[in-house]
């Protein structure tokens, strides 16, 4: 998993405007300066996620994702910020977000969905993210989500605001922020991160709307999404999907053949390729994401076991051991 360096480079310069030092988070980092000149240039996920939280601690910002949502431009997400000025309404310019995200990152999905007169724009950081760093997810969701309405204001020329926002994290204070910057009823605790409009309000016309420009990098970003598609072993992109789409819970398989847009049994046989049973991957996903809280001293065998689900830490010690009896039955198959 990744962020690309478009991303982390809004980050890293919208701290100076809260008093930090940008050479001090890209130090803390692990990032050069130089670094940052490079839009195609990746930063791993765990360092990526990390950078939140230094950028907190160094500005003693604790509303910083929020508060840096309300700078983004486009040209954070890169090519697709090009094709975000280039479309014909704020609809199409989500549209592509929703489309084209994993271009940027794959440590977050877009989603958007019509009904009637409402439209609903989801945001929803990868399930292993919002378990290793919940802050550092927290942040980059409200930085997503009032980023939009910002980014809708540079593209429509005027503001708008949604009929209600809602946020799957607990409310940080204080809530007048929130309300000043979403100017609409406010929920937090809820499924999902959201944002609710009138879809008319989604209608409104794109100032830079250039349709051969458009065109031009809707075809590129097809292109280069199919392409990083391709590079991504099976295993691995059933993996991303399951941590960013579903949450983190398999999904039955033939949801997921659906959703690489193969039958059942053609998936099947591309596993069985790799050497790996559909059945294993919830506790391979279950297994990556408890040795990596385990790698952080702060984090308890009690603590761990409650973030997977498990009720008593001794389920969860006994279910570990039977994981690790099972990866090397694995390792020797």
């Amino acid at each position: 998993m990744f962020a690309h360096m478009p991303i982390i480079r809004e980050i890293i310069y919208g701290v100076a405007h809260y008093g930090a030092d940008p050479g001090e988070l890209c130090q803390r980092s692990g990032i050069r300066l130089d670094d940052l000149n490079d839009s195609e240039a990746r930063l791993e996920f765990e360092s990526a996620a990390m950078v939140w939280d230094y950028a907190v601690d160094l500005t003693g910002n604790k509303l910083l994702g929020l508060h840096l949502g309300e700078r983004s431009t486009p040209l954070i997400l890169g090519m697709i910020g090009h094709l975000m000025q280039s479309s014909p309404s704020l609809l199409e310019a989500f549209k592509a977000v929703s489309k084209f995200g994993e271009v940027a990152t794959d440590m977050f999905r877009y989603d958007m969905k019509v009904a009637g007169t409402r439209c609903m724009l989801e945001y929803q950081p990868a399930a292993i993210w919002t378990k290793l760093y919940p802050e550092s997810a927290r942040h980059a969701t409200e930085q997503a989500m009032s980023g939009t309405l910002h980014v809708f204001q540079l593209l429509g020329g005027k503001n708008i605001y949604p009929l209600k926002a809602e946020f799957s994290h607990q409310r940080k204070q204080p809530l007048q922020e929130y309300e000043r910057v979403f100017g609409c009823p406010l929920t937090f605790g809820t499924k999902a991160n959201q944002l609710l409009f009138e879809k008319h309000q989604l209608d409104q016309k794109v100032l830079s709307h250039d349709r051969s420009i458009y065109l031009r990098f809707e075809r590129i970003l097809q292109d280069l999404q199919s392409s990083m598609r391709k590079e991504k072993k099976l295993p691995e992109l059933v993996e991303q999907i399951i941590l960013s789409e579903f949450k983190g819970q398999t999904p039955p398989i033939a949801v997921m053949a659906s959703r690489l847009n193969m039958t059942v049994r053609s998936f099947q046989r591309k596993l069985s390729e790799e050497g790996v049973v559909y059945r294993d991957f919830s506790f391979r996903i279950r297994m990556t994401i408890a040795e990596k809280l385990l790698k952080n001293d702060q984090q308890s065998i009690r603590h761990v076991a409650r973030v997977l689900g498990y009720s008593e830490a001794s389920a969860f010690t006994r279910a570990r051991k039977s994981w690790k009896s099972a990866k090397g039955l694995m390792n020797h198959s």
